[in-house]
């Protein structure tokens, strides 16, 4: 069941540097994204999880963090190191509880494998 408090198309507003409407965005946190940035994100809604590289701006977690809360999903990102060739996949039930270790599972794995088992998790819960 999607989050009563806001809707997909209030962030969706967000990410092009428009005021949500419901109050759920914050001036100190950045949501509005690039052109760049919005194929990516477009990406990931087809996806079901969101894939970054170390250099990616932090706008595109805020936001993606805003649509797995709108859409009731498991937040999945996956965050690649192509220099050492690994990635870590984040993985929590809550998107707004993801700051907290206790319940965000963390994983390293070699680049491919993170791939397969990110897309394993988006499959599991539906999402994309």
């Amino acid at each position: 069941m999607a989050n009563p408090r806001f809707k997909l198309e209030q962030v969706e507003r967000l990410t092009r540097g428009h005021r949500s409407g419901v109050n759920i965005g914050s001036r100190a946190v950045g949501h509005h994204l690039r052109p760049h940035e919005r194929k990516q994100y477009e990406r990931a809604l087809r996806a079901g999880y969101l894939e970054l590289t170390q250099r990616d701006r932090e706008n595109l977690w805020h936001v993606w963090e805003k649509v797995c809360t709108a859409k009731d999903w498991h937040l999945l990102v996956l965050v690649k190191d192509t220099a050492n060739g690994t990635a870590t996949v984040y993985h929590s039930r809550s998107a707004s509880v993801i700051r907290d270790a206790t319940v965000v599972q963390r994983t390293e794995l070699e680049l491919g494998l993170a791939k397969q088992e990110i897309r394993n998790l988006a499959a599991k819960y539906n999402l994309g």
